[in-house]
């Protein structure tokens, strides 16, 4: 039996034998496996094997064993989901309230002493690294220091790319990557960072980027704290650090009021302001048709109808006006003799005080016109915008008016509850203002608002100024000047 067991071995084993992963065979324990997947010699042979090789017959008996293994797919690696922590979506920037940078060392403090008493660029550099700065604030942030004298852009000779920047240490990539730097030619000019931030915050801020949302309004004033408190933790500008205070005190004015002015802005001017001025002449004077069809509905603006604004303006004067200017109104009013004239010369008011609404007025609206506002009072007195230019005088009245002040003129508004709140005193507004015969002040559509520590400075005329090249003779029209020595400038005409 043995021979024939051999033989069905040989006839076996001459056919290509694939070998699947999927089973797991157990070898025999008379059968080797070789390191290359074959079966190898049995150590124990039988009588028939042995004499077949003794006669030299090994290349009849041995096949070639073809082993097709199966390719093993390569499975796509599932990408796990990293959290926004890791992702840097809810990462902290450095910006958030009572942020505060961490302490540092004795050796830190010396190193940055002696960095930054050097140059106050390399402050501005780090403050920038060890921030999370986002666009917008980027943005705002760029042109402030823009607006503070420093050059803001790409050097021209700091372009690296990334095998330069695997030599460099870390203080040769910061400066590599600084953007922003202070020439030497500016180094003799006033440094007021007080000035700065009440003139970039209050006039430059509002105007330039015009906030939407009371988020993207307060990113101005508390990026800018967060650089003037890094200036004092790191004790970089020491002998300005009462002028740097300041200064993070007027980031917190304009946090509080910047906010409220664009709100004055869109629901000014009230309903008593806007009654006047439908009536008695103004910006909405005449601006409502009682069957408008030149607007499309969809796009169409209420406007308030005469009878309304009647209403309105006599419970105000009821309410609020003193019993003389009712009087007079209603005298000059039976006799059709009310008329409204418009103050000259002056850009609109400022707020001195503020009257909020009575109870006893309230209860009064409440009770006699439950559709109305209550309403309450604000003084004023006139203001000059310094950011426009002064009105066409004389020489002699051009001398008054900055010796003595011309406009010095008093204001009383009558103001609804709801746009009362957003008042504060020092509030300027910019205005056209009116009074009427009966003794009754009203302003007419809010153009603008600005804060009580409104400043105005010339920087922002300087931003994106470029100093002129000089060419010498000849170099304007690409010559080289030396055949036009003689030539003088009556010749080219």
């Amino acid at each position: 039996m043995a021979p024939m067991e051999n033989q069905d071995q040989a006839d076996t084993s001459a056919l290509p034998i694939r070998v699947t992963p999927q089973v797991k065979n157990v070898p025999d324990k008379d059968t080797t496996i070789a390191c290359d997947g074959t079966p190898g010699e049995s150590k124990a042979q039988g009588p028939q094997e042995q004499n077949d090789n003794e006669n030299g017959d090994e290349e009849d008996m041995t096949a070639e064993v073809d082993l097709m293994l199966p390719e093993k797919k390569k499975r796509k690696k599932k990408r796990s989901k990293k959290p926004k922590s890791k992702r840097g979506l809810n990462k902290p920037t450095g910006f958030e309230e009572f942020y505060v940078d961490p302490p540092i060392t004795v050796e830190e403090y010396n190193e940055n002493k002696k960095r930054y008493d050097a140059r106050l660029e390399d402050a501005i550099l780090r403050f920038q690294a060890k921030r999370r700065i986002e666009n917008d604030r980027a943005h705002m942030f760029s042109k402030y220091l823009a607006y503070g004298g420093v050059d803001v852009g790409q050097s021209m000779f700091t372009s690296v790319d990334q095998r330069e920047l695997e030599d460099m240490d870390k203080e040769q990539i910061l400066a590599a990557k600084a953007q922003s730097w202070i020439n030497s030619d500016r180094s003799k000019m006033l440094i007021d960072f007080d000035a700065v931030v009440r003139g970039y915050l209050t006039a430059f801020y509002p105007r330039y980027f015009y906030p939407d949302s009371e988020e993207m309004t307060k990113m101005g004033p508390i990026t800018i704290k967060n650089f003037l408190t890094y200036l004092l933790h790191h004790d970089v500008c020491p002998e300005y650090k009462d002028n740097i205070n300041a200064a993070r005190v007027s980031c917190d004015v304009a946090t509080g009021e910047l906010w409220k002015n664009q709100r004055f802005i869109v629901q000014g001017p009230g309903n008593f302001n806007e009654a006047c001025s439908t009536l008695f002449g103004g910006s909405y004077y005449g601006s409502y048709f009682e069957d408008n069809q030149w607007t499309p509905a969809s796009e169409e603006v209420r406007r308030m109808t005469p009878d309304i604004a009647r209403k309105v303006v006599k419970f105000a004067l009821a309410g609020a006006g003193s019993s003389e200017q009712a009087t007079r109104f209603r005298d000059l009013a039976n006799g059709n003799a009310l008329c409204a004239v418009r103050v000259e010369d002056i850009d609109g008011f400022e707020i001195t005080a503020v009257h909020p609404v009575q109870d006893d007025l309230r209860a009064f609206y409440h009770q006699h016109a439950p559709d109305l506002n209550p309403v309450g009072k604000i003084s004023g007195k006139a203001f000059r915008d310094p950011a426009c230019p002064l009105p066409d005088l004389t020489p002699e009245e051009r001398l008054q008016w900055e010796t003595t002040d011309l406009a010095t003129d008093e204001f009383e508004f009558i103001v609804e509850e709801g746009l009362l709140d957003l008042c504060y005193p020092g509030m300027k507004v910019i205005t056209s203002v009116w009074k009427l015969n009966c003794g009754i002040c009203f302003f007419d559509e809010v153009m603008s608002a600005y804060c009580s520590i409104y400043t105005v400075l010339s920087n922002d005329l300087m931003l994106g100024w470029k100093k002129p090249s000089c060419y010498a003779e000849g170099d304007a029209d690409g010559s080289d000047g030396e055949d036009n020595k003689d030539n003088k400038p009556q010749d080219f005409l």
